[in-house]
């Protein structure tokens, strides 16, 4: 049996050895299964920056938003279910492949926006690139066409940093100015 000084040292050393343990690491960023792929994704949805009409090769593939995710993963090679061409149903066939998540986007993950705080996904975008301090920089088919936004659901609140760098670009809705994260439903990797 241990001596009662013998116990103190050990439960000494042990609460030493908890105070100066390094912190686990945070989790590593989740990358595509594919990063050829997402490449791929990522060039074909960069390369319609500026334009209305979503077409590559020759193919139409419509006007909302879902279609330029459409287009950039048909030319990454991913067979998307016939279904899923809307925002609504790609945010389902994401859901039901459990690849939705809040954070750790990674280039050609897509991303959900809702119209306001807090709604439904109404809004598809694929993520072009991630930045230090975790601003995503989403390219998204609007009514002006396909446009870059700044997005980071780490600090929804703020449309600017500490340092003055953008984190969140500020978007009109219902009559208000609000920060791009703070519109962020989730994140999906399906490549």
């Amino acid at each position: 049996m241990s001596s009662p000084r013998t116990l103190l040292l050990v439960v000494a050393a042990l609460a030493a050895g908890c105070a100066t343990a390094p912190r686990p690491a945070p989790p590593a960023p989740v990358h595509p299964a594919n990063e050829a792929a997402a490449r791929r994704a990522v060039e074909t949805a960069r390369a319609l920056a500026g334009h209305k009409e979503i077409v590559v090769g020759g193919v139409r593939y419509g006007d909302g938003c879902a279609a330029l995710v459409l287009a950039a993963y048909q030319q990454a090679g991913l067979k998307l279910p016939a279904g899923a061409t809307d925002v609504k149903s790609l945010h389902a066939f994401a859901r039901t492949g459990n690849s939705l998540r809040r954070g750790r986007p990674a280039p050609g993950d897509l991303v959900f926006l809702s119209d306001r705080p807090g709604g439904l996904p109404e809004h598809v975008g694929l993520v072009e690139k991630v930045g230090e301090g975790g601003t995503v920089t989403v390219l998204h088919r609007s009514a002006r066409g396909v446009i870059r936004m700044r997005v980071n659901g780490a600090q929804p609140w703020k449309a600017r940093g500490d340092d003055g760098q953008i984190l969140n670009d500020v978007l009109v809705v219902g009559g208000g100015r609000v920060p791009a994260g703070r519109l962020l439903v989730a994140y999906a990797t399906l490549l």
